[in-house]
């Protein structure tokens, strides 16, 4: 009971993947000003990335997925060592082990301990990693608001010192503060005694304090960064140096963007020279004798052993225990519950079953097992992942995979796809109202008498070109995909919480309509890249651009209103997966979300004009009746 409700409480779960490319931290100036820098040079450059990763707009402390390839290059670990898995447990357990450290808790009386990391999962099937960070630091993290700290990580990527980085943190920190008070004539002192604590240094020489630690930062502060560090001696007693006054004045945005762009240049020939490192199987950390191996126990969310796949029953049997059929059942239509029992079917074979290009371990598929037991391990058994996949095997993919020469083949291909992408399908279902939502009926039926009145330019004339199928990388599609939008009129016209959902809308849009891994990986077709590749060149086809449907998901999808109703409804689990599951929906019905999108910006128009609305008239046939011509008055 107790690991179910632990995993039930287990944060969002986000992927270097998606997110690795951000380089914005954000810190409560507590967590900043009032902890130790008692981190490694790479243990501060990986937390540094990792929070990185968090939006502005994420409610919850997510865990956080890469590749071991990235954790390698965070971390500076030799890529080409013959113990790979050992060094990368190494560095976990450091990291894990750094000493405790006490923080206060904004605006109360209370501190609390923490760890920089609660608990790492490496799936070695996948070279794959999850690092959840300690609760505790969720508070310094998320949704701040007031009191923090902002810099741009890749700032600090080329330092040398890990005194460098923790005092370009303190200034970034300190920054604000420094500019009112220089504004006012007055200057900003740091304590000494303070600055040992916050960097951990332990001598007490001012000579050597002064040259290891506060000279080499000044130096790569200077030269690498947005701002221009200074100190000299503020107060001393007797030879005793008490404290510092110090300088932090910003350097011009082109010289700031400047050093910038010379970092990731560098950065770049650097990872084009180390070369991608090989996972070597016999490093493996299964083998490692210090790792205990508990018993298998039959229940929702233990995962299952490879030894099943060499007994196709017991392993459906298992497949059922952890997808609990009778909650299933409670909770899905009978044509989604026959999609259910077919799903497992299938995934039962699949992990029986060794095609190429799979792995094989104890009788089982290596492959299939692992995607099956992130989903067990992510969501304490299969039932959510079913619940929300279900709705699309019973209406299309099973529809579909009986007018096929081999339905298996099909299914299978289509399964391991969703297990890749499990995510988008984890939530939990809102049970219907009793009566309509006056609101839904509005979003259903619309009478438009007078054409909407668009409010963007008239659209280019279509191009001969659509997407072209050929593309398989996303930064290849992204830029096809802005081939036709207008960026610069959705950047004025949209509201903040409006351009953050379009940029997020247009990347995941963009990935697709890039083929799988597993599709090139076996050379097969990617039917569902292909539908949603149709489904953009319609809309090219009518608009002659993406901007519409970019427009209409936006306004829809306002950061601003989703994350905080999302937050406060009790049926969503993981608002992340609901918001990328309506982006799928809407880009596969694109002209209709446009559509509803202009009607109800036409109905906005219309009240604020003044003007009746039709769909609150007394009796809702009289909307059709006012416009049949009276024969008798002619």
């Amino acid at each position: 009971m107790a690991a179910s409700k632990q995993k039930k409480d287990d944060p969002f779960v986000v992927t270097f993947e998606e997110r690795g490319d951000q380089t914005i931290v954000r810190k409560s100036n507590d967590l900043v000003q009032m902890t130790r820098n008692n981190l490694t040079l790479s243990q501060q450059r990986l937390m540094l990335h990792i929070f990185s990763m968090i939006k502005p707009e994420d409610t919850d402390l997510p865990s956080y997925e890469l590749s071991i390839y990235d954790f390698i290059k965070m971390t500076g670990m030799d890529p080409h060592s013959g113990a790979l898995y050992k060094q990368v447990r190494k560095n976990i357990e450091e990291l894990a082990n750094a000493p405790i450290q006490w923080i206060k808790n904004n605006g109360t009386s209370t501190v609390e301990t923490f760890r920089w990391i609660d608990k790492v999962r490496i799936d070695e099937g996948r070279a794959r990693m999850t690092i959840t960070l300690d609760p505790v630091l969720k508070p310094h993290l998320v949704q701040l608001k007031t009191l923090y700290t902002t810099m741009d990580v890749t700032y600090t990527m080329l330092m040398r010192s890990t005194y460098s980085i923790r005092i370009y943190e303190l200034c970034k920190s300190y920054q604000s503060l420094y500019l009112k008070k220089k504004a006012a004539g007055e200057p900003l002192v740091w304590n000494l005694s303070m600055l040992y604590e916050q960097l951990s240094y332990t001598a007490n020489r001012w000579s050597d304090f002064r040259r290891l630690a506060l000279e080499k930062a000044k130096a790569e502060i200077n030269e690498k960064t947005d701002i221009i560090f200074n100190y000299d001696v503020y107060e001393k007693k007797g030879q005793k140096v008490l404290s510092l006054v110090v300088t932090i004045d910003p350097v011009d945005d082109a010289a700031a963007q400047a050093n910038l762009d010379s970092i990731n240049s560098t950065v770049r020939k650097k990872s084009k020279k180390k070369g991608r490192p090989t996972v070597a199987i016999e490093d493996s950390l299964l083998d490692d004798p210090s790792v205990i191996t508990f018993d298998y126990v039959s229940a929702p969310e233990t995962t299952i052993p490879y030894s099943f796949g060499r007994h196709r029953t017991e392993l459906r049997e298992e497949i059922v225990v952890k997808a609990r059929m009778d909650q299933l059942r409670a909770e899905i239509t009978p044509e989604e519950l026959h999609a259910v029992e077919v799903i497992i079917d299938v995934l039962a074979d699949a992990c029986c079953t060794i095609q190429a290009g799979d792995g094989e371990q104890d009788g089982g598929n290596k492959t299939v097992f692992g995607k099956m037991n992130a989903i067990i391990l992510d969501c304490g058994g299969l039932t959510s992942w079913l619940a929300g996949v279900a709705p699309r095997y019973a209406q299309e993919i099973i529809p579909r995979s009986q007018t096929m020469r081999s339905p298996a083949r099909y299914l299978n291909k289509v399964l391991r796809e969703d297990m890749d992408n499990y995510r988008i399908y984890i939530f939990r279902k809102a049970k219907p109202a009793a009566e309509p939502k006056e609101e839904l009926l509005e979003a259903e039926y619309h009478v438009m008498d007078e054409p909407v009145q668009q409010t963007m330019p008239e659209p280019e004339p279509p191009k001969v070109e659509l997407i072209p199928e050929t593309i398989v990388k996303r930064q290849d599609m992204r830029k096809e995909f802005a081939k036709f939008v207008d960026d610069g009129y959705l950047e004025k016209t949209l509201t903040s919480g409006q351009r953050g959902a379009y940029h997020e809308i247009y990347r995941h849009l963009a990935a697709r309509c890039v083929p799988s891994p597993s599709s090139l990986r076996n050379g097969l077709k990617d039917e569902m890249r292909l539908h949603y590749l149709a489904c953009m060149n319609e809309v090219i086809e009518k608009y002659g651009s993406l901007t519409p449907l970019m427009e209409a998901m936006a306004h829809e999808l306002d950061f601003d209103v989703f994350w905080a109703k999302a937050a406060k409804d009790p049926n969503v689990n993981n608002p992340m997966g609901l918001f990328y599951h309506i982006i799928e929906e809407r880009a596969l019905n694109p002209i209709g979300t446009i559509m509803n999108d202009q009607a109800q910006r036409q109905k906005v128009a219309a009240k604020e004009k003044g003007e009746k609305d039709k769909w609150h008239n007394e009796s809702w046939m009289d909307a059709f009746e006012e416009d049949i011509p009276d024969d008798s008055e002619e």
